[in-house]
């Protein structure tokens, strides 16, 4: 019952930085896609409920990327507040060795892999397909790329139209002309000074005219009725869209099981570099995650005289550009300029190499840290450039810097 309390507060520990992580990383991720979407759609035009659509299908991708980070900044907040605090001395001292403290976070591990080899093994390739396929509708039913200011467009249906002046993304009009016929085969010519162009939430295009006139011509005779109006809206058939293309013909749309059995019989659309990259990229992207504990912990057992900001700094700028070199390998066996033992998984071995090491060392020397010179180092160095550079600015600055 004692180590079973040890490891629920280990694990409030680390799921508390988690799960903050996870949800200032998503918000952030997804604000900055959304600042994107709503400039897309202020030239494109179109409803809000296709932005939260793509918006959705956007999820699982930025929850691939947040859940590796959010698990090393996890343990490695929890391992620097239990060393700071002294807990973990008391810990150890009661006999509770660093490995056994582990083991409730590599078991969280575990889980996070299995949640990880999920969406990336499969549910991010179909929400990506689905992302792909909102930005084709959008972009392909724009009324810029189908009309053409000064010249006659016929590709709304059984109507013509004339516009003068386009601006705003094709979305506000002038000198509007509009002909079409009815049911009962009555010429119908409508004109008005300005429009605007929206669309509704199933993306059928309407027109709405401003300050105009309707007119209504019978076939055969002279009879006309016009008709002045302040504000009026044309429902618009839309312009013939080329459907999507097939899921499947970009190997970053392929489940696990899909690319085990495009390896063995590749498709037309595809190479064979292509699978062997997205493929081995997968792979090595979800087993690293069970190391990242092991290489968190060892940075986070600080002494008291170095600082902990340079730590998690260190600390996250090695994760990002880890997976920074397994994205360069990903290229790289793509582009068949090297092959996947070089550039993905040579990475991961030198990864898990070093993470075993400095777990080790923080394992096996109680009060140890490993990285204590390495910190101390680089603190020593901000400090002396923190304080040439206050001895650069003039005096009244450098009281305001201080």
């Amino acid at each position: 019952m004692k180590f079973l309390r040890i490891d629920l507060y280990i694990l409030k520990r680390v799921a508390l930085p988690l799960a903050a992580t996870v949800g200032i990383a998503m918000a952030a991720l997804l604000l900055e896609r959304l600042i994107r979407l709503l400039d897309l759609f202020a030239n494109r035009g179109g409803p809000m409920n296709i932005v939260l659509k793509m918006l959705a299908n956007l999820v699982p991708h930025y929850l691939g990327i947040a859940v590796p980070a959010a698990l090393f900044v996890g343990v490695l907040y929890a391992s620097m507040r239990l060393s700071s605090d002294s807990e973990l001395d008391a810990m150890r001292a009661s006999g509770l060795s660093l490995r056994r403290l582990m083991m409730p976070i590599l078991a969280l591990s575990v889980v996070l892999v299995i949640v990880s080899g999920y969406l990336i093994g499969f549910l991010q390739p179909y929400s990506r397909f689905g992302y792909r396929a909102l930005v084709h509708l959008v972009v392909e039913t724009a009324w810029d790329s189908a009309i053409e200011r000064g010249a006659f467009f016929t590709g709304f249906g059984d109507k013509t139209i004339l516009i003068g002046d386009i601006s705003n993304g094709g979305r506000l009009l002038s000198q509007i002309f509009v002909k079409e016929v009815d049911q009962n085969g009555q010429d119908i010519v409508t004109t008005a000074e300005t429009g605007q162009l929206d669309r509704d939430r199933d993306m059928t295009l309407v027109l709405t005219l401003y300050n105009g006139v309707r007119t209504e011509v019978t076939p055969g005779t002279s009879q006309a009725k016009a008709v002045e109006f302040t504000e009026l809206k044309l429902p618009m058939e839309s312009v013939e869209v080329e459907p999507f293309r097939n899921r499947g013909e970009r190997e970053s749309e392929l489940d696990f099981v899909e690319l085990i059995s495009a390896f063995f019989n590749t498709p037309p659309t595809l190479t064979i570099e292509d699978i062997k990259a997205e493929l081995n990229s997968r792979l090595v992207r979800t087993i690293s995650i069970i190391f990242l504990p092991l290489l968190a912990m060892p940075i986070g057992v600080s002494s008291r005289r170095t600082s902990k900001g340079v730590r998690l700094l260190v600390g996250i700028l090695f994760l990002v550009a880890y997976f920074q070199i397994l994205q360069f390998g990903r290229d790289a066996v793509g582009s068949a300029i090297l092959g996947p033992l070089v550039a993905l998984w040579l990475p991961f071995a030198i990864f898990g190499s070093i993470s075993l090491w400095l777990f080790y060392l923080a394992s096996s020397r109680p009060g140890a840290d490993p990285l204590a010179h390495v910190f101390e180092s680089i603190s020593d160095s901000s400090d002396w450039i923190a304080r040439k550079f206050r001895s650069l600015l003039p005096k009244r600055s450098r009281e305001l810097v201080e």
